[in-house]
């Protein structure tokens, strides 16, 4: 093989080279690769020269810094890899701190939840206790010999409007049916009699309340059952 068959190959092989990218090593191989099995079939059938011996050295260096160049590369991947899966594990262990974080604050939560309710709930039986105090004075009153019905039913009105205070404060209102149309939305008819118009009545208005009806804070909590009226008869 003359100087110019060597050129030629080492031409080829450089023409062959690619640009850095994702098959590099692997085009610089082959092409290397063809490169030698073009000189060593130039060489069958003699003994290669000094020339010839240091062209082989030479892509042999060159085939040698390929593999160095692709074990470096191997080496920062794995690098990479490493660094890749150690931010993983980082959030999967920030994941799992803010989960924990959020069970812990949810069953904080909870608890917190349970105090306040037993507090309201406290605060309103320590209202409710002198009520139930001034029932017991009057079953007292009442026990007694010679016990004046009078003062009994005045105490026991008091207690009415003291126990119906004490719940107002709270939310609790009762439904006003004096002199109102009947509404179905607040009242439940359980009875109708003829409209007297006599008295001014007309017919659908609320006639007698037969138990009270009630509001929490503005939402209704039971209908008023009531007695309402309805046209009055024809005479025949």
């Amino acid at each position: 093989m003359d100087e110019k068959d060597t050129e030629a190959a080492q031409a080829e092989a450089a023409e062959t080279k690619p640009q850095p990218g994702v098959d590099e090593f692997a085009a610089e191989a082959e092409a290397l690769g063809a490169a030698i099995e073009r000189f060593a079939r130039a060489l069958i059938g003699g003994m290669p020269d000094r020339a010839q011996l240091a062209e082989v050295h030479g892509f042999q260096a060159s085939i040698r810094e390929l593999v160095g160049r692709a074990a470096e590369s191997g080496a920062g991947a794995q690098d990479e890899l490493a660094l890749t899966r150690a931010e993983a594990e980082k959030q999967r262990l920030a994941a799992a701190r803010a989960k924990a974080d959020f069970l812990n604050y949810q069953e904080r939560a909870q608890r917190d939840l349970k105090t306040a309710e037993e507090q309201a709930l406290r605060g309103y039986v320590a209202d409710l206790l002198p009520i139930l105090d001034s029932m017991d004075f009057a079953r007292k009153d009442l026990d007694r010999d010679g016990a004046d019905l009078a003062t009994a039913r005045e105490g026991l009105t008091l207690i009415v409007e003291s126990f119906a205070q004490a719940l107002k404060v709270r939310g609790l209102e009762c439904i006003d049916v004096h002199d109102c149309a009947f509404d179905p939305n607040l009242h439940e008819s359980v009875a109708a009699r003829p409209a007297d118009e006599a008295r001014g009545e007309k017919p659908n208005m609320v006639a007698e309340v037969c138990r009270p009806g009630y509001t929490w804070k503005g939402k209704l909590l039971r209908p008023a059952q009531v007695l309402i009226t309805a046209e009055p008869k024809k005479p025949s």
